[in-house]
C-alpha cells in the first residue's frame, strides 16, 4: 500500500503511544528466550527466571519506546510498506513454535505461546498505527476532490455475518470439545481462530472515503488507511453498490444508498479508473 505516493516532511512531534506498544511486542518476543537462556546456563531458581522475564519485559519495552518515540518517521517508513504485517506474522510463527517445544522447555514453551498471542495483538496494533501515520502524512497537503460515507453493501453485510458467524461458532465448538476431551491443541487453536470470527462479525460499519488528488483514503473509527490510484484497478457502480477493484487485495465496497452525491463520485473515479 502507498508505495505509489511520497509522503511530505514527517512531523518532528514525539509520538509515545507507537513507541509504547512497539516496545511492548518486542518485550514479549524478547522475554522467554532470555530465561531459556538462563536456564540452559544453570539458572534453576524461580525467583531469578521471574525476576529476569520481568526485567526483560521493562528493559526492552522501556528502551525502545524511548528510540522510537522521538522518531515518528520510522512509523510513517512502516506505513508505507506491507512489512507493517511483518510482525504479526512473527508473532504467530513465534506462538506456534512455543507450543511445538513444550515438551522439551516446558514452562518457557507455555510462555512463548501466551507471549505470542498477545504480541500478535500488538503486532497487529502497530500495523494499524503506521498505515494510519503513513496514510496522515502522505494527504497532509494535498487537495480534497470529494467525500462519502457509505456502509458495506446489503449483500456484502450477510456474506460477512455468515462467515464470521461460521468461524466463531466452530471455534467455540472447537474448545468446547477440547474442553471435555482434554485436547490441548483443539483448545489453543479454536482460541486463536474465535478472536478472526468475532472481527468479521464487528466490522462492516460505515466509512468514510476521501478522494484526493494522490489516492483514495479509507477513515475508520481507530484507523486511516490509503490507495494511491496507481493501486487502483476499476470501478463498478449499480443501484446497490460501488466497488473498487484494487490491484491486490479484497475490493472496496460501499453502499450506493448512502451515498449523497453519487454523480459527482462517479465522476471522481471515472476520471483515474475505468470503469468495468
Amino acid at each position: 500500500m502507498g508505495q505509489g505516493a511520497s509522503t511530505a516532511d514527517n512531523d518532528t512531534e514525539s509520538d509515545p503511544l507507537f513507541g509504547g506498544v512497539s516496545g511492548a511486542y518486542l518485550g514479549l518476543i524478547l522475554a522467554p528466550p532470555v530465561v531459556l537462556l538462563l536456564e540452559q546456563l544453570g539458572v534453576t531458581e524461580s525467583w531469578a527466571l521471574y525476576l529476569a522475564l520481568i526485567g526483560t519485559l521493562a528493559a526492552v519495552a522501556t528502551g525502545t519506546a524511548w528510540v522510537l518515540s522521538d522518531r515518528p518517521a520510522v512509523a510513517t517508513a512502516l506505513g508505507a510498506t506491507r512489512a507493517r504485517w511483518l510482525p504479526m506474522a512473527i508473532a504467530v510463527g513465534y506462538a506456534a513454535a512455543g507450543f511445538a517445544s513444550l515438551a522439551t522447555t516446558g514452562v518457557v514453551g507455555v510462555l512463548a505461546f501466551f507471549f505470542g498471542l498477545l504480541a500478535f495483538l500488538l503486532g497487529m496494533a502497530t500495523a494499524v498505527m503506521a498505515q494510519t501515520r503513513y496514510t496522515a502524512a502522505v494527504t497532509a497537503n494535498t487537495d480534497e476532490l470529494t467525500r462519502w460515507r457509505a456502509s458495506w453493501p446489503e449483500s456484502a453485510q450477510r456474506r460477512r455475518l455468515h462467515v464470521g458467524g461460521a468461524i466463531a461458532g466452530v471455534a467455540t465448538i472447537g474448545f468446547a470439545v477440547g474442553a471435555v476431551f482434554d485436547i490441548a491443541l483443539l483448545q489453543y487453536t479454536s482460541q486463536v481462530l474465535f478472536p478472526s470470527g468475532f472481527v468479521l462479525l464487528s466490522t462492516g460499519g460505515t466509512r468514510t472515503a476521501v478522494a484526493t488528488e494522490r489516492g483514495l483514503e479509507i477513515r475508520l473509527p481507530v484507523a486511516r488507511r490509503f490507495y494511491a490510484w496507481e493501486e487502483l484497478d476499476s470501478y463498478d457502480l449499480d443501484a446497490e453498490s460501488l466497488v473498487i477493484t484494487r490491484r491486490w487485495g479484497t475490493a472496496l465496497r460501499f453502499a450506493t444508498a448512502d451515498i449523497d452525491d453519487v454523480s459527482l463520485v462517479e465522476w471522481t473515479l471515472a476520471e483515474r479508473l475505468p470503469d468495468d
